[in-house]
């Protein structure tokens, strides 16, 4: 399958100018690739604050059905990310996969970043599960950038027999202060899961300024040795393209058997007496 990684810096709460630039990025690049992946609240950019209740979109939001055309019309799968209104009046950061022009998955964001230089957590609603869906002859699970911070959602995912990790990011340089690189941090955690789990990873971030914010890009995919085979540059709007085959998969799952070995019930067990336990 032919993956395509779009590092862009998306208009500040403009839906209508960033689906036309998504648009007009699957159409410059038809037939390169059979999947496009845009970062993390790619249509709106990313500090709303309150400003995201003017930019959020239904699942069948005029916005959503021209993408779903376009997808259609060009012979282009695509993911992106976008506020979600949900019921109730929930509102979450959400990623969404559209393939063959339908609307196939869409993940929650399960832990809004609220730390560093993020308030995610004031204002987005928790996803409660992470998805699985098939693309090609790959199995796809999309987390949302501070979901990959945590080990259980990538473990969930593998145990569902993951074989290509989508990570929608928005990384800003010094969002964790001047001492952490993020940059070094993401890649350390993109190859980890690479390796570990036999399968490959695409972490794309955006790039552009926000509000003082600066996002560095510095997207890649990462095959399932660990190995980096596409990477976009630092700061600057890219499309990078790639091949990707599960015959790769097979092949580095078979000399490091992780998920075969893994015994779900002993996690569950531990996890179960951790819940129950009282602190004092």
């Amino acid at each position: 399958m032919k993956l395509g990684i779009a590092q862009v810096a998306p208009v500040f709460g403009n839906v209508e100018a960033n689906v036309s630039e998504m648009i007009d990025f699957m159409q410059l690049n038809k037939e390169k690739a059979d999947l496009l992946v845009f970062p993390e609240l790619s249509l709106t950019g990313y500090d709303l604050k309150e400003g995201l209740y003017d930019v959020a979109l239904t699942l069948d939001s005029r916005e959503i059905r021209l993408i779903c055309e376009s997808s259609k019309e060009i012979g282009m799968n695509v993911v992106f990310g976008f506020v979600e209104q949900g019921k109730g009046d929930q509102i979450y950061n959400s990623a969404m996969m559209i393939k063959e022009g339908k609307i196939c998955s869409v993940q929650r964001k399960i832990y809004p970043t609220n730390y560093g230089v993020f308030e995610e957590g004031k204002y987005f609603s928790r996803g409660k599960k992470v998805q699985v869906e098939p693309i090609g002859s790959f199995t796809s699970s999309m987390l949302i950038c501070n979901d990959l911070w945590h080990p259980s959602l990538p473990h969930i995912a593998a145990h569902q027999h993951t074989s290509l990790l989508i990570g929608l990011i928005n990384s800003p340089d010094g969002g964790l202060g001047s001492q952490y690189s993020s940059s070094k941090g993401w890649e350390t955690v993109g190859k980890f899961y690479a390796g570990i789990y036999g399968c490959y990873v695409a972490l794309v971030n955006r790039v552009g300024i926000e509000n003082d914010i600066t996002f560095y890009g510095n997207s890649k995919v990462i095959d399932p040795y660990g190995r980096i085979i596409a990477q976009c540059p630092y700061g600057e709007p890219s499309v990078q393209i790639c091949e990707i085959d599960t015959s790769l998969v097979k092949e580095i799952r078979t000399l490091l058997p992780v998920i075969r070995d893994e015994d779900v019930h002993v996690t569950m067990r531990h996890y179960q007496e951790i819940a129950e336990q009282e602190f004092v």
